[in-house]
């Protein structure tokens, strides 16, 4: 986890230098369905939480491959029958991704993918935060990693809009295990984004 915690600081460091000869910047949001791992040994019917993601992206202009960082404000976590299972999680996610575009007039399909860093900005378990440390006594980290996956369609000329579906696969655990269960819980979701490109 610590190599991916590396490689994703040195992308972000990166990122903006070798995008700034020919970027863009863009404003993007859209609804966020989310969902945790191993939710059957929660009590209760689970369902996912339907939430939003909004926020701003920087990516290469044109050409096959390029490059975008984004920040995003992004809803996840589950629902539940019982009300103390439910969890809450907010975030401000930084993918960092390679794209690859078809570079057609009118009408761009693309794809990418690459690694995310997330800062946890709020969790609620029921109707009452999470806890601040473990049952073990250490303290919960609130900083959380992932890989992301997502194509989507950049529409028109100079200010282009984009139409995307992005798979988020969470790969920490975030310690929210129950009395039935210590088993590791990861965020895993499903954004429809949209925005537009300057």
């Amino acid at each position: 986890m610590k190599r991916m915690g590396t490689l994703i600081v040195g992308l972000l460091l990166a990122g903006p230098a070798l995008l700034a000869a020919q970027s863009g910047f863009g404003i993007k949001g859209g609804a966020s369905f989310g969902n945790v791992s191993n939710k059957g040994v929660l009590p209760g019917d689970l369902g996912s939480r339907t939430g939003f993601a909004a926020g701003l992206s920087l990516a290469s202009k044109g050409g096959l491959v390029g490059l975008g960082v984004e920040g995003l404000y992004v809803q996840r976590g589950v629902t539940s029958s019982t009300n103390g299972d439910a969890r809450k999680l907010d975030y401000v996610d930084v993918p960092v991704y390679v794209r690859v575009m078809v570079p057609t007039p009118g009408i761009r399909p693309y794809g990418y993918a690459g690694p995310q860093v997330s800062f946890e900005v709020y969790c609620e378990a029921g109707e009452t935060d999470c806890p601040t440390t473990e049952p073990s006594g250490e303290k919960r980290a609130k900083t959380t990693y992932a890989g992301v996956i997502g194509a989507g369609v950049l529409l028109g000329g100079r200010t282009p809009l984009s139409i995307e579906g992005r798979y988020v696969y969470g790969l920490t655990d975030l310690k929210l295990g129950t009395i039935n269960s210590s088993e590791s819980y990861k965020t895993r979701s499903f954004m429809i984004l949209a925005g537009f490109h300057f």
